[in-house]
C-alpha cells in the first residue's frame, strides 16, 4: 500500500516536472539538454505507470493485495524451485514442494521481497548450499521441519554464512536427528538470536555448551526428544526460559556450578518446563539453584510424594504445576508447599487422596498464605467437614478454588471459613446432591463472582440453598445438567429464573426435569412457564412423616438386632476387652514360656477352613505359633500321648465348634481332656469359636458346659470378619489369671 502511494507521488511530481518544460522552452536554452531531460522524465513516467505488477506463482495461495497478511503458502510435489512473489509478501512458507537441492541461487528471488520469515517443510532437502541464505539480509527467523533427508552438519555450515543482523529465531523440527555437533554455532558470531527451537527429534544427550556463541539467546525449547542426560554447563546466562518436557529424563537437572561454590549455571532462568518425563522424585536440592525462578512445569511425571520445603529457596516462585500424576502421588509431607512467593498451585488429575491420612490438613497449605488459584480437580477430597476446614483455612488471599471432580457428596457447613477474597468456586462433577443450610455453606464468600455446580445430583434449589446476598452479587451461576424435580418444591427457583439478572450459564438448553417421570426430559423453563399452582403444606402431613420415619427407624433396628446380633455381640467383646486393658491390666510374659501360643482342637470335617483360613490369618499375618495335630504331632507315637504331650507345650487352647465336632466321640474326648486346662488355669485359656452353629439334637452336656463356662465368638464372612478377626487375636494374645472380660 505504502509503495502504491509512493509511486502515485513520483508520477505527480514527474507530470509537473515535464509540464513546466515544455511551457518555458526559450531559444537561450540548449536544445539537446532539454530534450535528453525530457525524454528522460518521460521513459520514467512510462516505466513506473505501466510495469506489470508481479502475480502469484501457481501452487502459491497469497493474500490480498492490501491485506494485513503478508504471507504466502506454496504446496506440491510438481514445485521445484521458489518463485518469484509479489512485493507485498514478507513471510515465505514452502510445504510438500520438490526443493531437493538448494544451490548458491535458489533463493535469489526472495532478494525481490523484504523477506523475515522463511519456512521450510517437508520438502524433500537433501542439500543446502552454505552461501545460500547469506544475501537474505532481512530474515528474521529459520524454520526447517520434516527435512529428514538434510544432514545438521550440513545446515551447520548454512548458519555460519547466513546473515545475522536480523536474524532472531531459530526452529527446527522433526527432522529426526540423532546428535548435534558440538560446534553447531560455533562460527555464528555475533548473531542476535534470542529463540532456539529443536523439537521432535531423537537427542539422547545434549551438552549445553554448544549453545554458547548464541549470547543473546532467550528461550531454548528442546521438547519432544528423547533427552535422558543434559549437562547444563555452558549455556548462555541470558536464558530466561527453557522447555525439556516430553523427554526421558529420570532426575532432575543439575543446574548448579559446582567449581564455584554451587552458584546457578542459569541465574536468571524464570520459566522451567520438565513436564511429562520420567521424574519419579524430587529432592530437596532440586531446585537450590535457580534463584530467580517464577513458573515451574512438572504435569505428568510419575512422582510418587512431595517432600518438606522443596521451594523454599525460589523466593520469586510463583506458580507451580504438579497435574496429571497418574496414581503415583501417594504422599503429601506436612510443608512440601513451604513458600511465600507461591501464587499458584495446579494439583489435578492426580487422583491424590485427601481423603487418608498420607497428608496433614492443619499444615499443607499453611505456609503458603499468598496462594491465590488452587486447583485440585480430579482427586479425592476429604470426607469430612473438619478436615475440608483445616484444608483450606490458612487461605483468606485464595480467588480461584477448583474442586471439580473431587468426590464430594456433601458441601461442608463452615468448610470455607476465610474465603472472604474467593471470585470463583468451581464444583463441578461431583456427587453431592442438596445441602441443608447454604447459609453456612456460602455465608463467607462475600466476594464471589463465578459459582459452577454443573453435573451433579441436585433435584431442588429454594430460598434455603444460598444466601441470597451472595447469589444475587454473582455474575454467573452454572447449574447446568442436574437431574431436576419439577414439583412445586422447586417454584422458588423458576421464579428467581425469571427476574434474576445473574448469568444462567446453559439455560435453558441443559436444566431439564429428570421427576416425575411424565415430565421427564422436558425442560426447565418450560415447567416453570406452565404456572402451576401448588396447594399450601399441610402441617398433618409433617406429624405423619415424623410419626413413619420414626417407626421405620424402629423396625430397622430390631432387624438389624436380630440379622447382625452376632457381629453386635463380638463388637461389645472386643471392646470389653480393650476396656479392661485401659483399667491396668498388661500382658504378662507367660506366653514365652510356652512352645505354642495355642493348641486348636477341631473336627477333620473342618480341616480345610483352618488349615486355608484360620492357620494363614494368625501365624502368617500375626506371628502367633499354633500346634496342629495334622502338622506338629509325631509319628509313631498314640494319639492320647501326643494329646498330652503338645497340650503341656500350649499356652492357651482353640475349639473350633461346629455341627461335625458335636457329632464325633473323639472331639467330644478331646473336649474332655481340655477341660483339665480350664479347671487349672481358669476360662481365659479358652478361645471357642463357633464356625458352624450346633443343632439341639447334637448339644451334648459336655459341650454345653463348655459354651457356659465362657465366651465364644462366631465366625461370619462378609461386614462382621474384621470384626471377628480382631476379637480372636484380641483374646489369644490376652493375659491369663485376669478377671473374665465378658459373659455372653
Amino acid at each position: 500500500m505504502w509503495l502504491d502511494l509512493f509511486k502515485r507521488l513520483i508520477v505527480i511530481y514527474l507530470l509537473q516536472d515535464l509540464s513546466y518544460l515544455v511551457r518555458n522552452i526559450t531559444p537561450t536554452m540548449h536544445v539537446y539538454t532539454n530534450c535528453s531531460y525530457i525524454l528522460v522524465l518521460i521513459y520514467v513516467l512510462i516505466t513506473i505507470t505501466f510495469a506489470k505488477s508481479i502475480k502469484c506463482p501457481n501452487n502459491c495461495k497469497c493474500p490480498p493485495k492490501h491485506s494485513n497478511n503478508h504471507e504466502v503458502v506454496c504446496t506440491g510435489r510438481d514445485l521445484r524451485y521458489i518463485p518469484l512473489f509479489p512485493e507485498n509478501i514478507h513471510d515465505v512458507r514452502m510445504n510438500g514442494t520438490n526443493l531437493t537441492y538448494i544451490d548458491e541461487h535458489s533463493f535469489d528471488n526472495l532478494t525481490k521481497i523484504i523477506l523475515k520469515k522463511l519456512y521450510l517443510n517437508d520438502n524433500l532437502i537433501s542439500y543446502i548450499h552454505p552461501m545460500s541464505l547469506a544475501k537474505l539480509k532481512f530474515l528474521a527467523q529459520l524454520y526447517i521441519s520434516d527435512e529428514t533427508r538434510l544432514n545438521v552438519d550440513v545446515l551447520k555450515k548454512v548458519l555460519s554464512f547466513s546473515t545475522k543482523q536480523k536474524l532472531k529465531r531459530l526452529i527446527f523440527e522433526q527432522n529426526s536427528w540423532c546428535d548435534l555437533p558440538i560446534d553447531m554455532f560455533s562460527n555464528f558470531s555475533s548473531n542476535k538470536v534470542m529463540k532456539v527451537r529443536m523439537t521432535g527429534n531423537t537427542f539422547a544427550d545434549i551438552k549445553c555448551f554448544l549453545f554458547s556463541p548464541l549470547t543473546k539467546l532467550f528461550e531454548l525449547s528442546l521438547s519432544n526428544n528423547r533427552i535422558e542426560n543434559i549437562n547444563i554447563f555452558g549455556i548462555p546466562s541470558t536464558i530466561r526460559r527453557l522447555h525439556l518436557d516430553n523427554n526421558m529424563f529420570q532426575t532432575i537437572p543439575d543446574w548448579c556450578d559446582h567449581g564455584k561454590e554451587d552458584t546457578s549455571v542459569v541465574e536468571y532462568l524464570k520459566y522451567l518446563d520438565l513436564s511429562y518425563n520420567n521424574i519419579g522424585s524430587i529432592l530437596n536440592t532440586s531446585f537450590v539453584c535457580l534463584p530467580k525462578l517464577k513458573k515451574l512445569v512438572l504435569n505428568g511425571n510419575p512422582i510418587a510424594g512431595i517432600n518438606n520445603n522443596i521451594f523454599v529457596n525460589n523466593p520469586f516462585l510463583y506458580s507451580v504445576q504438579l497435574s496429571k500424576l497418574g496414581n503415583n502421588l501417594k504422599k503429601i509431607d506436612d510443608f512440601a508447599f513451604n513458600s511465600s512467593s507461591l501464587s499458584s498451585l495446579n494439583l489435578q488429575e492426580t487422583n491424590f487422596h485427601f481423603d487418608q491420612d498420607n497428608f496433614n490438613p492443619n499444615t499443607i497449605f499453611s505456609f503458603s498464605t499468598n496462594l491465590t488459584f488452587l486447583y485440585l480437580e480430579n482427586t479425592y477430597l476429604p470426607k469430612t467437614e473438619i478436615r475440608m476446614q483445616q484444608m483450606f483455612s490458612s487461605l483468606i488471599k485464595l480467588k480461584v478454588l477448583s474442586l471439580s471432580s473431587g468426590r464430594l457428596n456433601f458441601l461442608p457447613k463452615n468448610g470455607f471459613p476465610y474465603l472472604k477474597s474467593l471470585e470463583i468456586l468451581r464444583l463441578n462433577a461431583n456427587k453431592f446432591s442438596s445441602w441443608n443450610d447454604g447459609n453456612a455453606v456460602f455465608r463467607n464468600m462475600t466476594s464471589l463472582k463465578k459459582l459452577h455446580m454443573a453435573n451433579n445430583f441436585i433435584r431442588i434449589i429454594d430460598e434455603t440453598s444460598f444466601p441470597l446476598k451472595v447469589l444475587n452479587s454473582l455474575e454467573e451461576l452454572d447449574l447446568s445438567r442436574n437431574p431436576y424435580a419439577c414439583t412445586c418444591d422447586q417454584l422458588w427457583f423458576t421464579e428467581w429464573i425469571k427476574t434474576t439478572t445473574v448469568k444462567l450459564i446453559k439455560y435453558p438448553l441443559f436444566y431439564t426435569c429428570r421427576q416425575p417421570n411424565e415430565l421427564d426430559n422436558e425442560r426447565l423453563q418450560k415447567y416453570a412457564e406452565s404456572k402451576k399452582e401448588c396447594p399450601p403444606w399441610n402441617q398433618l402431613y409433617t406429624f405423619a412423616i415424623v410419626l413413619s420415619c420414626t417407626g421405620f427407624l424402629l423396625i430397622t433396628m430390631i432387624t438389624l438386632g436380630m440379622k447382625c446380633h452376632t457381629n453386635i455381640k463380638n463388637c461389645i467383646y472386643l471392646q470389653r476387652i480393650k476396656h479392661k486393658r485401659r483399667e491396668g491390666y498388661f500382658e504378662l510374659p507367660e506366653a514365652d514360656d510356652f512352645e505354642y501360643h495355642a493348641f486348636v482342637v477341631y473336627c477333620d470335617a473342618d480341616r480345610k477352613w483352618v488349615h486355608q483360613t484360620f492357620l494363614p490369618k494368625i501365624e502368617q499375618n500375626e506371628g502367633i505359633k499354633l500346634c496342629i495335630h495334622h502338622r506338629n504331632f509325631e509319628v509313631g507315637e498314640s494319639i492320647t500321648a501326643n494329646i498330652n504331650k503338645y497340650l503341656e507345650k500350649s499356652w492357651k487352647v482353640v475349639v473350633i465348634l461346629s455341627n461335625e465336632f458335636a457329632k464325633s466321640e473323639w472331639c467330644q474326648w478331646e473336649v474332655d481332656v481340655v477341660q483339665e486346662r480350664r479347671r487349672r488355669y481358669g476360662r481365659d485359656v479358652f478361645l471357642l469359636i463357633m464356625l458352624k452353629t450346633i443343632d439341639s439334637k447334637h448339644m451334648t452336656n459336655q459341650l454345653r458346659a463348655l459354651l457356659d463356662s465362657g465366651p465364644s465368638l462366631r465366625y461370619q464372612t462378609g461386614v462382621g470378619e474384621d470384626l471377628f478377626w480382631a476379637a480372636a487375636i484380641e483374646t489369644l494374645r490376652k493375659p491369663l489369671n485376669h478377671l473374665p472380660t465378658a459373659l455372653l
